[in-house]
């Protein structure tokens, strides 16, 4: 593999000092949505009250092109390690809850990183979704102080049950909390803050399940968008839209009380936080559930699953003021920008593949040139995207796409003579990306359900 697609970039060279115009360290609040469409913010012109994540791109950073994993698990493990998922094994699906193997132990993610450097409390509130088949794959053995959440992905809002069992922890105890899950996310956050702030720098990885499936809100939520004479004549497909609308707004509240909690610990405006979705909307709950203008949904390389809805803000570091920002960024970014902020200069235990992109967040540079690979035969640079045929079947392609996506963002049919060039580097980066030989080979979501019987309330011994 070439050595240079894949090498981090020095990252504290031109930047000034770490964070010497801060205070101290700054807090780290990393918040993620499941399954948000682009179009299911109020900022992208969605229906959808979402007032505190507009406000937080009102005073903060757009990233307009922001990229994940087009599904979940993946994009929460490079978002976790700065490391292209495919050196996981866990690339084109989800960990299902049949699944005994998780993000490799030797793999280090942010929350060790910063418990090295400062950060004594660091918590993951939420959905988990990067293993659970043995406790070595628990967050508190991957870095993190506090768990609170559930460990699979689409549990029950309500019952916190995912294959009949019970999967609501708090650390390693079973949480027999009641209530609607992004509702106890929101307030365990709010009281982690609360806690934390008297302590010395934080890391918050609040992970909503919200708005993925099942389709399930508070009735409260529901009432508050559509009469119930209404919702109650509608058809089933209609029925989940709303409600699906219902647990946009419900989780954009949860924000609104984590951000209140920042507000009222005095500690917002030394607090780097961020907005984003795992992977773009999912397909079939049109027009409820919107990626347009993108093309494509959840589980597809187009921009629909993998351009995703994210915002930034840190008033004390970043160049705010609700501009947008064009750079080419993404989840694999996160941990090396952090790195770079906080001016860290032990080695990490493996090379990132995601960069710093501080410089730009900063209003220091305009941009940074670099390509990057998209998993799955695609890649994607500042001006250009590629994707290859036959990689995913989900995309039917018989002829490898290529388009300048700044001039096509709505990646229509493509007939366009492209310079050679341009078209070979992406070429050789998607070629060295999907050469990525992962720690463990990559199994068929369905691999291993046959006879599957949940744990009692999710407890693994081993």
């Amino acid at each position: 593999m070439d050595a240079k697609i894949f090498a981090l970039p020095i990252l504290g060279a031109t930047l000034l000092p770490s964070f010497a115009f801060a205070k101290e360290k700054p807090n780290v609040v990393i918040i993620v949505a499941d399954d948000l469409g682009w179009g299911d913010v109020g900022f992208h012109g969605s229906l959808i009250p979402t007032p505190n994540v507009d406000k937080l791109a009102s005073e903060g950073i757009e990233l307009n092109r922001f990229y994940t994993a087009p599904v979940s698990s993946p994009t929460r493990c490079g978002l976790l390690t700065g490391r292209y998922p495919s050196r996981f094994g866990i690339r084109e699906t989800v960990i299902p809850p049949w699944r005994d193997y998780g993000l490799d132990e030797g793999e280090e993610t942010i929350a060790d990183v910063l418990g090295r450097n400062g950060y004594s409390n660091r918590a993951i509130i939420g959905k988990w979704h990067v293993g659970h088949g043995k406790k070595a794959y628990y967050p508190l053995n991957r870095g993190f102080t506090h768990f609170y959440g559930c460990l699979n992905g689409a549990i029950d809002y309500f019952t916190h049950e995912r294959e009949g069992e019970l999967d609501w922890h708090d650390d390693w105890e079973s949480s027999y909390d009641r209530g609607y899950s992004t509702d106890l996310i929101a307030s365990e956050a709010a009281r982690c803050i609360k806690e934390y702030s008297k302590e010395g720098p934080y890391l918050l990885y609040v992970a909503f399940n919200a708005p993925h499936a099942p389709y399930e809100a508070p009735e409260d939520e529901i009432k508050s968008l559509i009469p119930k004479s209404e919702f109650d004549g509608l058809k089933n497909k209609d029925k989940k839209g709303w409600t699906y609308r219902a647990m946009v707004s419900r989780m954009d509240k949860g924000v609104g009380r984590i951000l209140d909690a920042l507000d009222a610990s005095g500690e917002k405006d030394n607090t780097i936080i961020l907005f984003m979705s795992d992977n773009g909307g999912v397909p079939g709950m049109e027009p409820y559930c919107n990626n347009m203008p993108h093309k494509g949904n959840k589980f597809e390389e187009w921009e629909g699953g993998v351009c995703n809805v994210a915002v930034a803000m840190w008033k004390e570091g970043f160049k705010n003021g609700g501009r947008k920002l064009d750079q080419v960024t993404g989840f694999v970014d996160v941990l090396p920008t952090l790195v770079d902020i906080l001016d860290i200069d032990d080695a990490p235990k493996h090379p990132y593949d995601g960069i710093s992109v501080f410089s730009v967040l900063r209003g220091k540079r305009k941009s940074i040139d670099r390509d990057m690979y998209l998993g799955c035969g695609a890649a994607v640079n500042q001006h250009y995207k590629m994707i290859l045929a036959h990689k995913n079947n989900r995309l039917k392609l018989e002829n490898d796409y290529f388009t300048d996506i700044l001039a096509n963002p709505e990646e229509k049919t493509d007939g366009k003579k492209y310079p050679k060039k341009e078209v070979s580097r992406l070429r050789d980066v998607i070629k060295a990306g999907d050469a990525i030989v992962p720690s463990h080979p990559e199994l068929p979501y369905d691999y291993g359900k046959k006879d599957f019987k949940a744990p009692k309330e999710w407890k693994i011994i081993e």
